[in-house]
């Protein structure tokens, strides 16, 4: 007969990762829980064709019982189809929501308080291009030049015109001015290039709660952003 001998330290290690592991599995289906509500709330209130991505921080999830409070929540939307600009990339951030045990397990969010809310849309060189009517756009950031936002930016555009052959470049500054967007092109006195690249655009007709209060350039997209502080969370938002 076989006797085997188990060590005791080992065993009650074995013990305390199964309860580990268990708690941690379920920690991550009330989390998981909680993204798919609100996933399928902001696609019903927005009526998008997609599911958008879902991201709620903090680990572990359920310490927001004890808290009170998500540290983060984060929604992106990609191919939103737009009026006039066409397919658009959105996002939507939420930091230090307030909130109630209920509301942790059941992912309904709505009438929660929110220290900062931030929403963004982001327009590639597609979506730029089919407002300037330049098929072939493609945004980049200028030569020695980092990304930068808030009231203004500057951005290098490049683009077959309408007529042409061969493709141009042309170096713009990205500026906000009251609730219009400016996209100026500098450094040449090339009227056509001037015109073909240049964009007035008021931004309140982009998909956001309010005209934009920050623009940037950002991985090949033009990116308009809205900050909020203190608010009271919306699903329409």
């Amino acid at each position: 007969m076989t006797v085997i001998y188990l060590n005791r330290t080992a065993v009650r290690l074995a013990a305390v990762a199964g309860v580990a592991l268990t708690a941690w599995l379920a920690d991550s289906a009330v989390a998981m829980h909680a993204e798919h509500t609100v996933a399928q709330k902001a696609k019903a209130s927005s009526q998008l064709e997609n599911t958008p991505n879902v991201y709620i921080g903090g680990v572990p999830f359920s310490l927001a019982a004890l808290t009170k409070e998500i540290p983060y929540l984060e929604v992106n939307s990609s191919d939103v189809e737009v009026p006039k600009l066409g397919m658009v990339n959105a996002s939507t951030t939420l930091r230090d929501i307030t909130i109630n045990p209920e509301q942790l397990f059941s992912g309904e969010l709505e009438g929660s308080p929110v220290s900062t809310y931030t929403r963004s849309i982001s327009l590639d060189g597609v979506a730029l291009g089919r407002m300037l009517g330049i098929t072939d756009l493609s945004i980049a950031n200028p030569d020695n030049m980092s990304p930068t936002g808030g009231p203004s930016a500057e951005a290098e555009l490049t683009g077959t015109l309408p007529g042409d052959t061969t493709k141009s470049t042309a170096t713009v500054t990205l500026r906000l001015v009251g609730p219009e967007f400016r996209m100026s092109v500098y450094g040449t006195d090339d009227e056509r290039l001037k015109k073909a690249f240049g964009l007035v655009l008021d931004t309140r007709q982009l998909p956001l709660p309010s005209q934009a209060t920050s623009v940037k350039l950002h991985g090949g997209s033009i990116t308009f952003e809205v900050q909020r502080r203190n608010i009271t969370l919306k699903t329409a938002q």
